[in-house]
């Protein structure tokens, strides 16, 4: 019988691609978005808000009824935001935790009783940027370090069950987040205005410039099917995974300068 996969987020980009692919290695894919559109695909398309708590449980009600089984969910979806942390707006730094955080918990505890049926996999797209703070990012930074955390724990509350987790620490990929991100700052105001906008103009940059959704959802898909998921796996440009033995073996202050010239704050 064919395994049956969840991923959230998958109109485009990242989700997309591995909805594609899973569906061309021949497992039964259903991807969500909170409007799917009515497209001859190779896998199912299904309503799903990860904000909403009802709506992500009659989801994953209606996959697990059609199908009678889950074998595994790829919390792939979430929103970007870049801004000074003195600037954010409250209602938008609420948004992006809702969204990272809440909903990856939400769509995790709908599918564990499923989950532990099939002794299946919990699989979180997590980003390098939670191991360490990067400028005018701390909001995004913070809710992708809050999933790392949840996945260790629930890695240790599910080894008696036979559910595996993992994250996976990705670099910039090609995808539409520039065009999704939320850019919250004031412009009026001096105090970051130049400094955050050529930030901003790199971070772009290297969105354009990261690896190709395909690629990334061929890693995604490695780990998936690995007899045995680790914490953690890392999918990026090799600059990208550096740094994390930068941060590592180097100075705290010779490190910041680093991420401070590698973003553009100069």
């Amino acid at each position: 019988m064919s395994k049956v996969v969840l991923i959230t987020g998958a109109s485009s980009g990242l989700g997309q691609a591995l909805a594609g692919q899973l569906a061309g290695k021949g497992y039964r894919v259903y991807g969500t978005s909170r409007s799917p559109k009515e497209n001859k695909l190779p896998y199912q398309m299904t309503a799903m808000d990860v904000q909403d708590e009802d709506s992500v449980r009659k989801a994953i009600a209606r996959i697990v009824e059609k199908e009678g089984r889950l074998d595994a969910v790829i919390n792939n979806a979430g929103i970007g935001i870049a801004g000074p942390l003195e600037q954010l707006a409250a209602e938008n730094i609420e948004k992006v935790l809702d969204t990272n955080v809440k909903g990856v918990v939400r769509v995790i505890q709908a599918a564990l009783p499923h989950l532990r049926q099939s002794k299946g996999r919990v699989l979180n797209i997590s980003s390098i940027g939670a191991l360490f703070g990067l400028p005018y990012r701390g909001i995004y930074c913070a809710s992708k370090a809050a999933v790392d955390l949840i996945t260790e724990a629930l890695r240790m509350e599910l080894a008696t069950h036979g559910v595996q987790a993992c994250s996976i620490h990705a670099g910039d990929i090609q995808t539409n987040i520039n065009a999704n991100r939320i850019k919250d700052y004031d412009p009026s105001d001096p105090t970051y205005r130049e400094s955050f906008e050529r930030v901003y103009a790199d971070i772009d940059k290297d969105v354009n410039k990261g690896l190709p959704a395909e690629e990334v959802a061929r890693q995604v898909i490695r780990a998936m099917e690995s007899p045995r998921l680790r914490r953690y796996y890392t999918v990026g440009k090799p600059l990208q995974r550096l740094s994390i033995l930068a941060k590592r073996l180097l100075p705290a202050p010779l490190f910041e300068k680093i991420i401070r010239g590698y973003s553009g704050m100069g």
